[in-house]
C-alpha cells in the first residue's frame, strides 16, 4: 500500500537554503517596500496569486521611481521564487534571469550580491533535471565566495549543499558524498553544531542511497552524540529538536533495513525528548507522534499505529490558529491505518475531507491534491471499484507531470501506480508502456532501489505476457541492484529470486529455476519475518 511520507524532523534529504540580501527602506523607496512585505506575506500564505500581482506592483513601482538597480533585482528575485513554488518554471527562470543580469551589472563594485541569486537559479535547475546547468551555476556562486572571503568561509556551506543534492539527484553518489564532508568540515571548523547536525544527516541519506547502510547507521549514530554534548557556543536554541531529529533518523535507517523492533524504542525516546522539553516546538511532537505510528503500521499493528494517528490529530486541532492543510495531512495518516482494518466509510470520509481541504487551500494543481488522490484512489482499488479508482490516478499523475516536471521521482512513482492499477484490470499493454516510463525515469539513479522495483514491476508484466527474452534481463539487473544495495542475503532478494524463477520454470528451465528457489529458500529460512514481497 502505498503511504502518505510522513515529514521527518529536521534535514532528512539535501536541502538548500538561500536567501536574498534584505534591502533597507531608502527615500523613495516607502511605496516599494510596503508591496514587498504583502507580497512576501501573502507568498507565506500560499497566496500565490496575490503575491505574483503585488510583486509586479512592486516591479512598476521600483520603475516609476526610478529606484536603484538593488531594488528591482530584489524584485525579480522574489517574483522568481512564487512562480517556482507554483511549478512555474519558466516565469520563475524568465525573472531570476532578469535579477542575475542586474547584478552582474552592478558587479563590477560589488559581486556580493550574485550568490545569492546564482543559487537560486540553480536550485531551479535542479528541480528540473537540468544538472549541468545547475552545476554552472553554484560553481560561480562558489568561486564568488572563495573570491571575496576564502574556501573555509562558512557561507559557502548551502551552495556546496545544494550542489550536493545536484549530484544527488543526477546519481553522482561519491562526488555528493565528497561534497557534503566538506560541509560537515566547514561546519565543525566555525562550531556551528546545528549545521554539522544537518550536513551529517545529509551525507547519511547519500550513503544510505550508495548502499552503504552500515556507514549510514554509524553517522546518524554520531548525530545522536553530538545533539547530547553541550553548546560551548550558545547558539544552539533547538536542542530538543536536533535530538529527536537525530533519534528519528536513526529510526529511519533501521525502518528502512526492516528491523522495526529496533525502530520503535528511538521513536518513543524521540517523542519522550520533546514531551520533557517545554520549550520545544508543538509541531515537531506531532511528527514525532505521527513517525511513531508509522513504525507502528509497518509492524502490521494498526490498532496501535491508528492511537497514535488519532493523538497527532487531536494536537494538530489544538494548535491556535492550526493550518488547514496540517490537519489535513493528519486526517490522510490515519486513513492510511484504518485502511487495512477494513474501516472503508471512516477512511472514505477523512480522505475525501482532506482533498477537499488540499483543493481549497492549494489549488487543484496542488501537491497535497495529488497525495489525497492517489491515497483515495488506494481505497477504491482495494474494493475494487476500478471506475472509481482510474480516472483519481490520471489527475494525479498529470498534476505531478506539470508542477513537477516529466521526469520527477514522483511522477515515476504515480506512473507506476497507474500500471498496476491497468494490470490488475487486465490491461497488459497499457501496464507494460507505463511500466516502461516508470523505469526510463527512475534511470536517474542506476544504482537505486526505486529502478529495481521498476525493473521488477516490468519483468513480471512481460514475464505474464511470454515474453520471457525481454523479462529475463530486467530481472538480472534488478537482481544485481538490490544485492548491492541490501546485500545477497537479503529478504528482497529473495523475491526476485522467486519470480526470476517463475520465468525460467515457466520458460521450461527447471534445473536453473531449482537452484534460483532454493538460494531463495535459504535466504527466508534465515530471515526472522519470513518471505519478502
Amino acid at each position: 500500500m502505498r503511504q502518505l511520507k510522513s515529514t521527518i524532523i529536521g534535514t532528512v534529504g539535501i536541502i538548500a537554503l538561500l536567501a536574498t540580501a534584505n534591502l533597507s527602506a531608502r527615500a523613495g523607496a516607502v511605496e516599494w517596500e510596503k508591496l514587498l512585505n504583502e507580497a512576501q506575506s501573502a507568498a507565506q500564505s500560499k497566496n500565490y496569486d496575490g503575491a505574483v500581482k503585488l510583486y509586479g506592483d512592486a516591479v512598476n513601482e521600483c520603475l516609476s521611481a526610478k529606484l536603484e538597480d538593488k531594488f528591482l533585482a530584489k524584485t525579480y528575485n522574489d517574483l522568481a521564487l512564487v512562480y517556482e513554488a507554483q511549478g512555474k518554471f519558466a516565469d520563475a527562470e524568465a525573472n531570476l534571469t532578469k535579477a542575475l543580469a542586474i547584478k552582474e551589472k552592478l558587479a563590477s563594485s560589488d559581486d556580493s550580491g550574485l550568490p545569492s541569486t546564482l543559487g537560486n537559479l540553480a536550485q531551479l535547475y535542479r528541480r528540473q533535471g537540468k544538472f549541468d546547468l545547475a552545476k554552472i551555476q553554484y560553481e560561480k556562486a562558489i568561486t564568488i565566495i572563495e573570491k571575496n572571503s576564502s574556501a573555509n568561509d562558512a557561507k559557502l556551506a548551502p551552495f556546496l549543499t545544494g550542489m550536493a543534492s545536484m549530484y544527488s539527484d543526477s546519481g553522482q553518489l561519491a562526488d555528493a558524498a565528497k561534497t557534503l564532508r566538506r560541509v560537515i568540515k566547514l561546519m565543525e571548523d566555525t562550531k556551528n553544531k546545528s549545521g554539522q547536525t544537518v550536513a551529517m544527516n545529509n551525507l547519511a541519506v547519500v550513503l544510505r542511497k550508495q548502499g552503504k547502510a552500515d556507514e549510514a547507521e554509524a553517522i546518524y549514530k554520531q548525530v545522536a552524540e553530538l545533539a547530547d554534548t553541550p553548546d560551548s557556543t550558545g547558539r544552539e536554541l533547538n536542542a530538543a529538536h536536533n535530538k529527536a531529529a537525530a533519534l528519528n533518523n536513526l529510526a529511519r535507517n533501521y525502518r528502512e533495513k526492516q528491523q522495526f523492533d529496533k525502530a520503535e524504542p528511538l521513536m518513543k525516546q524521540a517523542v519522550d525528548v520533546l514531551l520533557s522539553d517545554p520549550t520545544s516546538n508543538k509541531a515537531d511532537l506531532i511528527i514525532a507522534v505521527d513517525n511513531l505510528a508509522m513504525v507502528y503500521r509497518e509492524l502490521g499493528d494498526y490498532k496501535s499505529a491508528e492511537a497514535q494517528y488519532r493523538k497527532a490529530l487531536e494536537l494538530q486541532k489544538a494548535i491556535p490558529g492550526a493550518k488547514p492543510i496540517a490537519v489535513a495531512d493528519r486526517m490522510q495518516n490515519l486513513a492510511l491505518a484504518l485502511l487495512p482494518q477494513g474501516k472503508y466509510d471512516e477512511v472514505e470520509a477523512l480522505l475525501k475531507g482532506s482533498l477537499n481541504t488540499y483543493e481549497k487551500e492549494e489549488g487543484a494543481n496542488g501537491a497535497g491534491v495529488a497525495v489525497a488522490l492517489t491515497n483515495l484512489e488506494e481505497l477504491y482499488r482495494e474494493q475494487e471499484k476500478f471506475d472509481l479508482a482510474e480516472p483519481l490516478l490520471t489527475r494525479a499523475l498529470n498534476i505531478r507531470k506539470s508542477t513537477l516536471g516529466a521526469n520527477s521521482p514522483a511522477v515515476a512513482a504515480t506512473t507506476n501506480d497507474l500500471a498496476i492499477l491497468y494490470k490488475e484490470q487486465g490491461k497488459d499493454d497499457q501496464a507494460v508502456g507505463l511500466f516502461q516510463e516508470s523505469v526510463r525515469i527512475r534511470e536517474q539513479e542506476p544504482e537505486s532501489e526505486e529502478l529495481a522495483n521498476a525493473l521488477n514491476n516490468l519483468a513480471r508484466v512481460l514475464r505474464d505476457q511470454k515474453r520471457y527474452s525481454e523479462a529475463e534481463p530486467l530481472y538480472k539487473r534488478a537482481l544485481a541492484i538490490r544485492e548491492k544495495v541490501f546485500g545477497p542475503n537479503h529478504e528482497s532478494v529473495a523475491a526476485i529470486l522467486r519470480n526470476y524463477a517463475i520465468l525460467l520454470k515457466a520458460d521450461n528451465r527447471l534445473d536453473e529455476a531449482k537452484v534460483l528457489n532454493a538460494r531463495a529458500r535459504k535466504i527466508e529460512d534465515a530471515a526472522p519475518d519470513g518471505p519478502s514481497q
